[in-house]
């Protein structure tokens, strides 16, 4: 067991003490089976008042794209194709045939903008950048200096358009620098899941933990008999697993497209839905968390990413002149540094998956618009820096002793995250 390994598992405390996440909670409100897939939630938690004297000077920001089509064109006219055969070979019951006229319905409105920031997803994007000017509006002053990044994929320029024509919008003043380039995808969106499930697949103890979770939850016997009329069509031809699974896939997103009226809801009952959701959620803790069969090599994704956030507030903290940076990637940046910065609700250490639902949850962390926003505050009467930090706007404490949680001093924050990264093997710190 490495280093980092050890740091992840002394917060275990930390996250079991956390309120853990129920069944019923996730059945009185199925959107959450859509996990990462899930439309931003505006019910926060009211924020706490900022210890007396200190005032917000700068923030530290990444966020991932908001909502978006299925992000696959593939999967589209793939289960298109497969829908299809089963029609021509008159293999599906009258559910099956409804089925299939929504897929092409779906195939139509989506094929070709697979990826695509959505209207609902400019909206999400223009509310977090309202919300934020107005909570904050010291940091956005009269002109004020504003630094802000992009990765280079559509639907990330595509919401970091709509969150700064909101922001010039209510603060016109304002000096904006703003860059998107493959020279600064390495910390923007440094996914390594290739590599991580290399060395999953090579885990005897992951492989034995996923099949086991697997095998338990997903059954699409019911869902095979709803579409198909012909059993010896299904032997043959589909591969019932994969069916569920997919099918699955696109419901989740269906929340996201504002075109459509339809859904794939009624093709699922709720347990389903709650099962199939949990194996998604597996997927995301062990390739982007803390997850002990990878010896949390997930959060190393972001080491690049937290080593920038921490070099550029030493900068502004040193007088740069910048009173924001904002930063715009993708889930598979934001699961791992909400892990490697020990976000409340991201520390958990979990082997038994079939338990991993209650303490992690990949909708609480990556929905569609999920942001992580470090808030600076300064006094004139106190010397130390304080900062709090929000995940999806709302406060997150750390594995930090502070008496005025979750305001914590600056300097305690940046050396536990220097330390954290210089336990990293392989640290690649640019």
């Amino acid at each position: 067991m490495n280093r980092y390994s050890l740091i992840a598992i002394g917060v275990l405390c930390f996250a079991t003490a956390q309120a853990q996440t129920t069944k019923e909670e996730m059945l009185a409100n199925l959107q959450k089976t859509g996990g990462n897939n899930m439309v931003y939630q505006t019910d926060f938690k009211p924020q706490t008042p900022a210890p007396k004297g200190y005032k917000p000077f700068y923030i530290s920001h990444y966020g991932r794209h908001g909502s978006r089509y299925h992000y696959s064109g593939f999967d589209y006219t793939m289960f298109q194709r497969m829908m299809k055969s089963a029609y021509d070979a008159n293999a599906l019951t009258d559910a099956g045939k409804d089925l299939y006229n929504r897929v092409n319905r779906l195939c139509d409105d989506g094929v070709n903008r697979a990826g695509d920031l959505t209207r609902t997803g400019f909206k999400q994007h223009q509310g977090i950048a309202e919300r934020m000017v107005n909570s904050f509006p010291e940091v956005f002053a009269d002109n004020a200096n504003i630094v802000v990044k992009s990765s280079t994929s559509h639907r990330v320029l595509c919401s970091m358009d709509a969150f700064m024509q909101k922001v010039m919008a209510m603060r016109p003043t304002l000096n904006v620098t703003t860059e998107s380039s493959k020279r600064i995808m390495h910390y923007i969106n440094n996914e390594e899941r290739d590599s991580v499930t290399r060395y999953l697949n090579r885990t005897d103890g992951f492989r034995k933990a996923n099949d086991a979770i697997d095998h338990a939850l997903i059954h699409p016997e019911r869902l095979i008999k709803q579409v198909f009329a012909d059993t010896a069509y299904v032997r043959t031809k589909v591969n019932a697993h994969q069916f569920m699974r997919k099918l699955f896939d696109l419901q989740c997103n269906m929340q996201n497209v504002d075109e459509l009226d339809f859904d794939f809801s009624d093709f699922f009952t709720p347990d389903e839905m709650f099962d199939n959701w949990q194996c998604t959620n597996v997927y995301w803790y062990a390739n982007f968390s803390n997850c002990p069969y990878a010896d949390s090599r997930g959060a190393w994704c972001a080491r690049n990413l937290l080593t920038r956030i921490l070099d550029d507030a030493d900068a502004a903290l040193a007088g740069n002149g910048v009173s924001a940076n904002l930063r715009f990637g993708h889930d598979t940046g934001l699961a791992p540094l909400a892990s490697l910065m020990q976000l409340e609700g991201t520390t958990a250490q979990v082997t038994d998956f079939s338990e991993l639902y209650k303490v992690w949850c990949d909708y609480k962390i990556i929905p569609m618009g999920g942001n992580v926003q470090m808030i600076f505050y300064k006094s004139d009467k106190e010397k130390d820096i304080l900062v709090k930090i929000m995940l999806n706007e709302n406060e997150v404490k750390l594995p930090l002793e502070s008496k005025t949680a979750p305001y914590y001093k600056w300097s305690d924050v940046e050396a536990y995250y220097r330390d954290i990264l210089s336990k990293i093997p392989l640290s690649v710190k640019k």
